[in-house]
C-alpha cells in the first residue's frame, strides 16, 4: 500500500455531468440563440464534416510526427468535444487514448478557467493520469475553440511518446515502487498562449526526455493536429453559422444518447459477472491477482461494478479514468457499431463503481505508468466478456458479440546504441496484430487487431529495421494460439529479432501479463486463447546459418536451448548473437469445440492455423495422412462426450431450441417461465430460479499446466499451484456449456443472471 500524499485529491478526476461542472464566470460558453432543430440534410452534412475534421487531425499527427509509433503503428487518437467537454467525435485509433480526454477537459474547465484562464489562442498540455491521461507517456494537447468570444468547442489529441523520463528508457518501469520512479505527471499547463508556443513550458517538457528531438516533433504533431481542427471548425462556422453548428453538436450528443438508451431497453435486464486472473505486478512478483467485475443492466442504464478488485500493487495499476475509458473500448464496438462514437453521449447512460486504492482505481502516488498495457487491458477483457454474455441472451443482437480478443500485450521495447553511438529506443507494436475473438456465427480473424483500436496497424518490418539497429528473423501467425470452439478464436502472432549493425548489446523491457494464465476468455463453451511468451536464445550461430541459406522459421529452428524470461523481468540484456522471440495472443473461442465443422478443422490444418496435436486434443480429430477421417472422428467425439460425464459414447446433441414461454440465458441455456434454467439441447434441469446454472453442471477441473492453453507451466512465472481450467458440461447431453480459468478453491462464478 502506498503512502497517501496530502493534496492529491485535487488531481483526482471523477465523472461529472456537464451541469455539475464548476466553471469560473469569466469564461463564457457558447449557447445557440435558436433551439429550432436543424433540418436532416444540414445535420447530415455538418455532422459528417465534423467527423472528417477529426479524421484530418489524426492524419496530421501521422504526417508531422517522425515516430513509427505514430505514422506506422497509430498509437494515438483525436477527439472533438462541446464547450463542457462532452465528446461528440472519437477517432478510430486507440479508443482509450481518446475517451480519457473528456475527463481532461472537464478538469481543465474546473481548475484552469479562473487561473490562468482559458482564452482564445490557448492550448493546454497534460499527461497526468489522475487528471485523466491514459498514462504519463500518452501526452495530450487540449485546444479550446472560441466563436464570438465564447467557448464553442474543444479539440483534443493524444500520442504515445517514446521517452519522457523516469528510471529507465521508455518511461515504463516494471520495478517502480510508485509514480516518483516514473515520469512525473504534468497536470494541465498552458503551452500555447495567445497563439504563441510558450518556450518555458516546451523546454520544461522536453528536458525530461532522453529523446528530446523525437519528443519535440511528436509535440509539434499534436499542436499541428489541434490547430488544423480549430481552423476547419472555424471554416464550418463561417459557412453555416455558429448557432447551426452548435445545434448539430448537441443533436449528435442528444440523439446518440437517446438511441443508446433505446438499445439498452431492447436488451434483457440482468447481472453478469466475470473474473480475470492477472499474473505478476512487477519485477520479482510471482503473485496472481483476481480482478472480478460485475455488470448490471436495468432498463436504459448500464453499471460496471469494480469494487471487489484486488488492492493496487506493483507497476500494473490503472487510474479510474483509464479504467472507464478501457471499458468504453468494449462498449462502443459491441453495443454501438451503428451509432456515432460520441463518448460524451454514451457515458450519460453508463455508471462505474470503484473502490479507491485498487488495481483499477489506483490512488496517487501508485505506479501507473504501465497501466495501459497491464491492468487496463484486464478491464477491456472483462467488459468484452460481460457485454458479450449479455448479447448471448438477445437473438436480435447476438451477431455483435465477440469472445475476448488480443487479451494482453507482450511488451517489446528495445533500446541500445545506433552504429554512430547515439541512443535508440524502439517500441515494436507488432503485437497489435492479435487474434480477434470468435463470433456466434463465424471464426475470429487471425492476426487482425485488437478491441481497443479499430484502425490499429503494425509497422512494416523494413521501416523498423531502417530506424533501429534490429533485424527481424521472422514475423508470422502463431498456430494454436486462438481459442478452440465451434467457432475458433483468431490466432495471434510471433516474431524474432536480434541486434544488427551495432557494436553494442541491446536490452528489451520485459513487461507483460497473460503468460501464466490465459485471459482471452471464450464464450458458451469456447476455450480461452493461449498464453503469450518471451523466449531468448543466447549466443546463436544465426550468421553462419544465414551464410548457408539456412533461414529459421520459428524459435525451435533457432536453438534447442531457450530461456523463458519472467513476464515482469525488467531490462533483459540481448547480446549481439542473441535472439529474442515473442509469441502474442489470439482470441477466445465460441461454442463447444466438439461441434466444430470437420471441414473447418481440415482447412485449419492445411493452412497451418492449428497443429495436428491440437486438432486431436481440442477437436477430437482423428487424422489419416494429415487429413481428418470423418467417420473415425465422429466416433471419437462421441467417446469424448461420454467421457465428460462418465458414460458411454454420446451422440452429437441436437441444436438448441426455445420452448414456448421460455427465454434465452445464452446460446445453450434457456429459462422457463418461473426462471429455472435448462439445457436448450436436451432439456436437462440445471437449477432453480436465480440459482447458478453451473452448480447443476458436471464440472471438469484440470490443472492449467496439464492443458494446451499454456506454453510452459504457470510455475515458471507464479507461485500459485491451483490455477485450473474448469469446464461446465450438461449432465444430460454432455454439451460443453461454459469454461473458466480460475483458482481451484473458488466456487463457480454465477456469470449470467436475468431478472424477471
Amino acid at each position: 500500500m502506498t503512502t497517501t500524499i496530502p493534496g492529491a485529491d485535487k488531481f483526482q478526476s471523477t465523472a461529472k455531468l456537464a451541469t455539475d461542472l464548476t466553471i469560473d464566470a469569466s469564461l463564457r460558453l457558447y449557447t445557440p440563440s435558436d433551439d429550432t432543430p436543424v433540418d436532416p440534410v444540414t445535420y447530415a452534412v455538418i455532422s459528417h464534416k465534423l467527423t472528417q475534421i477529426n479524421d484530418e487531425a489524426a492524419t496530421t499527427i501521422r504526417k508531422v510526427s517522425g515516430s513509427p509509433v505514430a505514422n506506422e503503428a497509430a498509437d494515438f487518437n483525436t477527439v472533438l468535444g462541446d464547450p463542457q467537454g462532452d465528446l461528440f467525435a472519437l477517432g478510430s485509433y486507440i479508443s482509450m487514448h481518446g475517451t480519457v480526454v473528456q475527463r481532461l477537459i472537464q478538469w481543465t474547465l474546473e481548475h484552469r478557467s479562473k487561473n490562468p484562464g482559458i482564452r482564445e489562442g490557448d492550448a493546454f498540455l497534460v499527461n497526468d493520469p489522475w487528471v485523466g491521461a491514459a498514462h504519463q507517456s500518452d501526452t495530450a494537447i487540449l485546444r479550446p475553440i472560441f466563436v464570438d468570444g465564447k467557448l464553442f468547442a474543444w479539440v483534443g489529441a493524444t500520442l504515445h511518446f517514446l521517452d519522457l523520463g523516469g528510471r529507465y528508457p521508455s518511461s515504463l518501469i516494471p520495478d517502480a515502487e510508485d509514480v516518483f520512479t516514473e515520469s512525473l505527471p504534468i497536470p494541465p499547463v498552458k503551452i500555447v498562449e495567445n497563439g504563441e508556443i510558450r518556450e518555458d513550458i516546451e523546454d520544461m517538457f522536453l528536458r525530461r526526455s532522453r529523446l528530446p528531438l523525437s519528443a519535440a516533433l511528436d509535440l509539434r504533431s499534436l499542436l499541428a493536429a489541434t490547430t488544423v481542427a480549430e481552423q476547419r471548425i472555424h471554416d464550418v462556422v463561417a459557412t453555416y453559422g455558429g448557432d447551426t453548428v452548435a445545434q448539430v453538436i448537441q443533436q449528435i450528443l442528444d440523439s446518440t444518447e437517446s438511441r443508446f438508451r433505446h438499445r439498452l431497453h431492447e436488451l434483457p435486464n440482468g447481472t453478469w459477472r466475470h473474473m480475470v486472473l492477472w499474473d505478476s505486478a512487477g519485477v520479482g512478483d510471482r503473485s496472481v491477482y483476481q480482478i472480478p467485475v460485475t455488470m448490471h443492466k436495468q432498463d436504459d442504464r448500464l453499471v460496471f461494478d469494480l469494487r471487489e478488485v484486488a488492492e493496487q500493487s506493483g507497476a500494473i495499476n490503472s487510474t479510474r479514468t483509464l479504467t472507464e475509458a478501457s471499458i468504453m473500448s468494449a462498449v462502443l464496438p459491441l453495443l454501438c457499431p451503428d451509432l456515432p462514437w460520441a463518448p460524451g453521449a454514451i457515458l450519460r447512460a453508463v455508471e462505474f463503481r470503484f473502490t479507491q486504492g485498487t488495481i483499477l482505481a489506483a490512488e496517487f502516488p501508485a505506479s501507473v505508468g504501465g497501466g495501459t498495457t497491464q491492468a487496463a487491458w484486464s478491464a477491456v477483457n472483462a467488459a468484452t466478456a460481460l457485454i458479450s454474455k449479455m448479447l448471448t441472451a438477445c437473438p436480435q443482437y447476438k451477431e455483435n458479440l465477440l469472445a475476448v480478443s488480443t487479451p494482453a500485450w507482450i511488451f517489446q521495447l528495445i533500446g541500445g546504441l545506433n552504429k554512430d553511438g547515439s541512443p535508440t529506443l524502439a517500441l515494436s507494436l507488432d503485437q497489435a496484430a492479435g487474434g480477434i475473438g470468435a463470433r456466434a456465427w463465424a471464426d475470429g480473424d487471425d492476426v487482425a487487431g485488437m478491441m481497443l483500436s479499430p484502425s490499429c496497424e503494425i509497422a512494416n518490418v523494413e521501416t523498423q529495421e531502417w530506424h533501429e539497429p534490429l533485424l527481424w528473423l521472422y514475423r508470422d501467425e502463431l498456430p494454436d494460439s486462438g481459442g478452440p470452439g465451434r467457432f475458433r478464436g483468431g490466432n495471434g502472432g510471433r516474431s524474432a529479432i536480434m541486434a544488427y549493425d551495432t557494436a553494442a548489446p541491446l536490452f528489451n523491457m520485459c513487461y507483460t501479463s497473460g503468460v501464466a494464465a490465459p485471459s482471452g476468455a471464450g464464450l458458451c463453451g469456447g476455450w480461452p486463447s493461449k498464453t503469450g511468451y518471451y523466449k531468448l536464445a543466447r549466443d546463436t550461430d544465426i550468421w553462419q546459418r544465414y551464410a548457408s541459406s539456412d533461414i529459421p522459421r520459428s524459435e525451435h529452428d533457432i536453438s534447442d536451448d531457450l530461456e523463458w524470461p519472467p513476464s515482469q523481468g525488467g531490462m533483459l540484456p540481448i547480446g549481439l548473437d542473441d535472439v529474442l522471440a515473442i509469441g502474442w495472443f489470439g482470441g477466445g473461442g465460441f461454442g463447444d469445440p466438439l461441434e466444430r465443422d470437420l471441414d473447418a478443422v481440415d482447412r485449419d490444418l492445411q493452412e497451418g492455423a492449428i497443429t495436428e496435436q491440437h486438432a486431436r486434443d481440442a477437436y477430437g480429430a482423428v487424422l489419416t495422412g494429415g487429413v481428418v477421417d470423418v467417420d473415425a472422428t465422429e466416433r471419437r467425439r462421441a467417446e469424448l462426450r461420454g467421457a465428460r460425464i462418465g458414460s458411454g459414447p454420446k451422440p452429437a446433441p441436437t441444436p438448441p431450441q426455445l420452448q414456448a414461454g421460455h427465454r434465452w440465458l445464452d446460446e445453450n441455456i434457456a429459462l422457463d417461465p418461473v426462471g429455472a434454467s435448462h439445457c436448450a439441447r436436451c432439456g436437462h434441469h440445471l437449477g432453480g430460479p436465480q440459482q447458478n446454472y453451473k452448480l447443476g453442471c458436471h464440472a471438469i477441473e484440470t490443472p492449467l499446466g496439464d492443458t494446451d492453453r499454456v506454453w510452459i507451466s504457470p510455475s515458471n512465472y507464479v507461485d500459485a499451484t491451483d490455477i485450473v481450467f474448469r469446464q461446465y458440461v450438461c449432465p444430460g447431453c454432455a454439451t460443453l456449456l461454459e469454461t473458466d480459468i480460475t483458482l481451484a478453491g473458488i466456487a463457480p462464478i454465477h456469470d449470467k443472471e436475468l431478472t424477471q
